[in-house]
Parts: C-alpha cells; sequence; structure tokens
C-alpha cells in the first residue's frame, strides 16, 4: 500500500478535547485556539516561575520532524504482497530480515535503512537524511496488515555521515520490543552471478522485496550526484532498485548484509550497492567525512531562545512564560504554569506565526518533565499526531496517529 495516502480522517479538536477530558491521561480543560493573552505583566526574574524551561531544542523539533509524513504513515496499513509467490529460500529471507529494515522518514521524502544493533543502530545512505539532524523511524508492524502502532514509530538522530561513500549512521532513540538486527557480511560473501535480494520501500511501496544477481564487483567507483564526488567499492546488480529503495540491504543467500542500495543507472538495468567494506570502514571511523565540493549537512543553530515576557494569563490563574524561538522577533512560544498544582503545565507552540498552537506539550505532574504532546501537522486546528516523551524530554521518542490515540481511549472507556 502506498505511503502517499490521499485522505485522512482527521477529527476536530474540540470533539478531541471532549473525549481527553474523560481520562486521567491528558488533563483539561479546553484545548487553546489561541496564544495566551496577557494579563498583568511580572517582573523579567520573578521567582515564582521556572527561570529556564530546557526549550532550546525548539529549533531542531519546529524544523526538522516531519509530522506531515509521521501523521500519514500511521495510518497507513502495510501488507505484504507476493510472498506465497516466492520460493521457500526467499520467504525465509525476507520473513528473517524484513523487520530489521526501517522506513527513514525527513521532511524532503523517505528512504530506508537497515537496523545493525541491538541499541538501534541503523545504517542507510547519506543522501537519504542530508541536511537533517533529526529523522523519523518508522519500523515493520509486527503483525503483517497492521498500521504502525506507537511502539513501531520513532525519534531517529543521525550520529554521523560520510559524504564520500554515501552513507549514515542513524541512531533510533529506542527499538521495538522482539527486534532482532541484521548482520553485516563479508566482501567474500561477494561474487559474481551469486544471488542477492533486497528489502525497501519503492516509490511509497513499503517492504516491498526483489531478487537478482551480481553483475559485478566494483572497486574504488566514481559517481557524481548534485555536485558531490562519491568513492566506494560497489556491488552492480540486477536487482531493481528504485527511489524510497535507497538505504536498503543487499542481502547474501545467506542472510548477510553485504551492501546498501544506493543508486541506479536511468534508463538501463544498471543498479549498484555501496559494499559492506565500506560500510564496516565507516563505522569504525570517527567523526563525519566530509567532499571537499560538497555541502556539510551540519545546520547552524546561531539561533538562541530569547525570552519576550512574563505576564498573568487572561484568567489570572497561571504565569505564562512568551518566547521567541525563531528569532524572528515574534511571540511563538508559550510556557504556561498553572498556580494550581494539579493541573499540567503546558507548552504552546506556533510554529507557523498564524496566532494560534500548533504543538502543545503537557507535563502532567509539573514535574518538569514533559509527558505526551499533540501536533497539528496541516496547521487547521486539527489533532493529527501525538507524540510520547517516556525520557521527560522535548523530543517525543515515539508516535501515533491522533486517530489510533483517540480509538484506544474511547475503548478503555
Amino acid at each position: 500500500m502506498n505511503l502517499h495516502i490521499t485522505t485522512a480522517l482527521i477529527l476536530l479538536i474540540a470533539s478531541a478535547t471532549s473525549s481527553l477530558a474523560q481520562k486521567v491521561l491528558v488533563p483539561s480543560p479546553n484545548v487553546p485556539m489561541t496564544m495566551e493573552k496577557h494579563g498583568s505583566p511580572l517582573e523579567m526574574k520573578s521567582s515564582d516561575v521556572v527561570s529556564d524551561p530546557a526549550l532550546r531544542t525548539l529549533q531542531i523539533i519546529g524544523s526538522d520532524l516531519p509530522t506531515a509524513q509521521l501523521a500519514k504513515v500511521t495510518q497507513e496499513r502495510f501488507t505484504d504482497a507476493g510472498v506465497s509467490t516466492r520460493s521457500a529460500k526467499d520467504a525465509e529471507i525476507y520473513r528473517v530480515i524484513s523487520p530489521s529494515v526501517v522506513i527513514i522518514l525527513t521532511k524532503d521524502g523517505f528512504g530506508s535503512g537497515s537496523l545493525i544493533g541491538k541499541s538501534g543502530e541503523i545504517i542507510t545512505n547519506y543522501h537519504v537524511v542530508k541536511g537533517y539532524s533529526d529523522v523519523a523511524v518508522v519500523f515493520k508492524p509486527a503483525l503483517e496488515g497492521k498500521e504502525p502502532t506507537r511502539d513501531d514509530v520513532k525519534l531517529g538522530h543521525v550520529a554521523k555521515y560520510d559524504e564520500i561513500a554515501d552513507l549514515a549512521l542513524v541512531k533510533a532513540v529506542e527499538v521495538p520490543s522482539g527486534r532482532t538486527f541484521v548482520h553485516l557480511g563479508d566482501a567474500s560473501d561477494i561474487g559474481v552471478g551469486a544471488d542477492v535480494h533486497a528489502i525497501g520501500h519503492p516509490t511509497g511501496e513499503a517492504w516491498t522485496y526483489t531478487t537478482g544477481v551480481i553483475s559485478q564487483y566494483r572497486m574504488g567507483y566514481e559517481w557524481t550526484t548534485e555536485n558531490i564526488k562519491h568513492k566506494a567499492d560497489i556491488i552492480q546488480t540486477q536487482t531493481p532498485i528504485n527511489p524510497g529503495n535507497s538505504g536498503g540491504p543487499l542481502i547474501s543467500d545467506s542472510g548477510t548484509l553485504i551492501g546498501i542500495n544506493s543508486f541506479k543507472v536511468k534508463g538501463e538495468a544498471l543498479n549498484f550497492a555501496i559494499s559492506v567494506d565500506d560500510v564496516k570502514k565507516f563505522l569504525t571511523r570517527q567523526g563525519n567525512r566530509v567532499a571537499q565540493n560538497g555541502n556539510a549537512a551540519a545546520r547552524s543553530n546561531s539561533c538562541e531562545l530569547k525570552e519576550l515576557s512574563r505576564f498573568r494569563n487572561s484568567t489570572d490563574d497561571s504565569t505564562v512564560i512568551e518566547y521567541d524561538y525563531k528569532c524572528n522577533g515574534k511571540a511563538n512560544a508559550d510556557y504556561i504554569i498553572p498556580d494550581d498544582k494539579t493541573q499540567p503545565i503546558r507548552l504552546l507552540v506556533d510554529r507557523n506565526d498564524d496566532g494560534q498552537p500548533d504543538v502543545i506539550y503537557y507535563d502532567l505532574k509539573q514535574q518538569r518533565r514533559w509527558d505526551i504532546s499533540f501536533w497539528d501537522e496541516n496547521f487547521e486546528g486539527r489533532w493529527t499526531l501525538v507524540g510520547y516523551h517516556p525520557d521527560g524530554k522535548l523530543e517525543p521518542s515515539s508516535f501515533e496517529s491522533y486517530e489510533a490515540f483517540q480509538k484506544r481511549q474511547q475503548a478503555s472507556r
């Protein structure tokens, strides 16, 4: 089933609020439709509020997290088409390896990756994550045909990259329980004429399996993409590679990863994968390797969070700290501390500067730990995505569609 869903069932904030208000997990009152209105001003050094709510990652959250793609993917059902037509060996390779293959989402698109370590290490192509420090990682649902749950959709950090070999290492914040990782093979597994297998997400068709043979092994191969000169040992194969396959595994007949599917020659049946030898060199190398004529993916963090004002809200029952986290001179984040200690601390974020919050974080017990967040990825006043924060940090570690969240809330009544 294609990742690009034409429609998504989204419920209004008003109806969402009435459902959430009945649950202990998410507190009432109503979800605000505007940023907090000013009441009486407070001294900037007021001692009854937290001086630094640790919001400095807002710059990253506001730009890196692909909430639009996540809201669609978390409502997608993934099916394993064509298993019955494969040989017993092919079907077994797919069964064993496919849970280790992930979808990697950025705001620019998506690609594939392979879980290669029990601590969440994922190998993929550099061009899949180029320009991003945070990505979303979607693990294959444990049961075929099910939509991903909050346990399948995780936050990933780009740990390091190699522009020259077109490789990147992503570290998932969490790994769903029961997942195994794919083992790295060896160059001795690479032989012309040998059968190889690929699993990826070509043109959005998730967890697609293809097979072919190795046509040639080319050492020190050079190619150029987007003005970056690449060089690596590559495996030329007949195994089809299409957009969405990039970063996924090329698998030997014995079930080991021997390459990272990376690029193809248009109009020809020429497909190329970065060899496992280059993968191993990349993993042992310290830091990033940048092409001399390439653009480093490191982003500038010169923008510093700025406190604009402190005031009582219009109902005089909470203190509000107003921030500019985008360095545009506008108030785009409100940190709200209720006087009633049984009420949650809230953080309202206006990512598109329209005066309406499109992300709301909750600290349910006023412990200075974030518990849950709600995202309006279309800026339409409707929740589409729910983030979970088991470590208390501002960055969600897992995600769920709002539709699935509400269904669970209703089922638990």
